[in-house]
């Protein structure tokens, strides 16, 4: 039986998805600052720690260290995966704990109660995190930097990516949740599995690691719009999500979660490579 305070919340996020959508982009906004401290630390101590851990290594050795590193971070977000699917789900039957309660009060709420035009703004808005957008956005991104001899910053790119793409697919094939009841409107389709979202978790690594190369990059003026939009098209696109009912509330959080995750262990890598090829020349002895 649904909980009260699950028909409660399902029922306040569907009186006004407009509304929401909005205030989570003024919090975007808000926490803006904090998301440019987090890229700069990890800028700033990510690599060194790595290299101070591992001081010794040649840059060939650190790669695979590394390699090694976001194969196990990969295999932890399979099983943190594991832990919010069991908790979202209860056996066979959704809805009898308390995530299940609350994914499907919002689900039937914005069944009932979502306007036909919101349900196209947002039909439109998820274009943010569809495969089309992302594999353009990642091709030309890649290739820029790439042609701008920015070589370990273009491969850090297309590896987060393309490893977040096939971490999502494997999380949807071993936990096959199916998608909330959402065809009638016949604004949004979507074929697949439900948990966790690609379009969120695509989009986290996509939007957020633009943001860190906007830190690389670009001057410093634009460091902190490139945070803050970062954040609202991360927003966007996951709220977009729920709000057209292809995805349950905790798809979209562990999609924000799986994808935020994994551009952490990208950054990490790339400043720790970074931080072992400055090295490298001075630890090199010189001929004589």
């Amino acid at each position: 039986m649904m909980m009260p305070d699950a028909l409660a919340i399902g029922t306040l996020v569907a009186s006004s998805p407009l509304g929401w959508w909005l205030a989570g982009l003024v919090l975007a906004s808000l926490v803006g600052p904090a998301s440019l401290w987090g890229l700069r630390a990890l800028r700033r101590h990510g690599g060194p720690l790595l290299h101070k851990a591992l001081p010794t290594l040649t840059p060939i050795d650190a790669r695979w260290v590394l390699l090694a590193g976001m194969a196990a971070a990969a295999c932890a977000m399979v099983l943190a995966g594991s832990v919010m699917a069991e908790l979202a789900e209860s056996g066979s039957e959704r809805g009898a704990n308390d995530w299940g309660a609350v994914d499907d009060a919002i689900a039937a709420g914005l069944r009932l109660q979502a306007p036909a035009e919101v349900l196209r703004l947002f039909a439109t808005l998820t274009h943010l995190g569809d495969t089309a957008v992302l594999t353009t956005l990642t091709a030309v991104v890649g290739a820029a930097l790439w042609w701008h001899g920015q070589r370990l910053l273009a491969t850090g790119w297309l590896a987060a990516l393309a490893g977040n793409g096939a971490l999502t697919r494997i999380l949807k094939s071993i936990f096959e949740r199916a998608r909330p009841e959402h065809l009638h409107h016949g604004v949004a389709q979507a074929d697949g599995y439900s948990f966790p979202s690609g379009h969120s978790s695509a989009s986290m690594v996509a939007y957020t690691l633009l943001a860190y190369l906007a830190t690389r990059l670009l001057p410093a003026r634009w460091h902190m719009p490139c945070a803050v939009l970062a954040g609202m098209l991360v927003f966007t696109t996951g709220w977009s999500r729920m709000v057209l009912q292809v995805h349950y509330a905790s798809d979209v959080l562990a999609g924000w979660l799986l994808g935020g995750t994994w551009m952490v262990c990208t950054v990490l890598v790339i400043e720790s490579v970074a931080r072992w090829r400055q090295a490298a020349p001075a630890a090199t002895p010189a001929r004589s």
